[in-house]
């Protein structure tokens, strides 16, 4: 009696463990891939909740909106907030450059980047949307974009937030 593999046997061993491998592959490819865009997409959550954050808590000590000095319904756009406190007057949300980084200026101080070098804003927009008999409304939409240093599609994202803030006018 004779053991070992025939030559058959062993070229349909190869080919199921060859098909097994390489879907191995392409799952792992899949869950690497899955993984970028969730990576890619929690930086971009996570910059949007400082920013509207940021807009919110101005919004909130404001006294009024600068109209003059505010660019609407332009990208990029700027929004000057009379505040309250003179040592935070006035505090201005505009972009770096456009396409640029989000940032914020109170008074004569040094500017505040609230997106890092990760993430480009590649829109802002502030509408006035106020009535004629109502308080400040302005909408703020911008749109987030992954910086994207390893040249990989997987890493490549993007996502547009909007938020609304009552302010009264000016």
């Amino acid at each position: 009696m004779q053991r070992g593999f025939t030559l058959i046997e062993t070229i349909l061993y190869i080919l199921i463990i060859g098909m097994i491998l390489s879907t191995l592959g392409l799952f792992l490819n899949h869950l690497l891939q899955a993984r970028a865009k969730t990576l890619a997409s929690s930086d971009l959550i996570t910059a949007a909740r400082t920013i509207q954050d940021q807009l919110g808590h101005a919004a909130r000590r404001a006294e009024g909106v600068n109209t003059g000095a505010s660019t609407f319904g332009t990208d990029p756009g700027a929004l000057s907030l009379n505040m309250v406190d003179a040592l935070v007057d006035p505090t201005i949300f505009s972009l770096t450059a456009n396409d640029g980084q989000f940032q914020m200026r109170e008074a004569a101080g040094s500017t505040v980047l609230l997106t890092t070098d990760d993430v480009r804003v590649t829109n802002l927009v502030f509408t006035n949307l106020t009535g004629v008999d109502d308080t400040g409304i302005i909408q703020v939409q911008f749109t987030l974009e992954e910086v994207n240093t390893s040249g990989s599609a997987y890493f490549d994202y993007e996502q547009t937030f909007q938020t609304t803030l009552r302010i009264p006018l000016d």
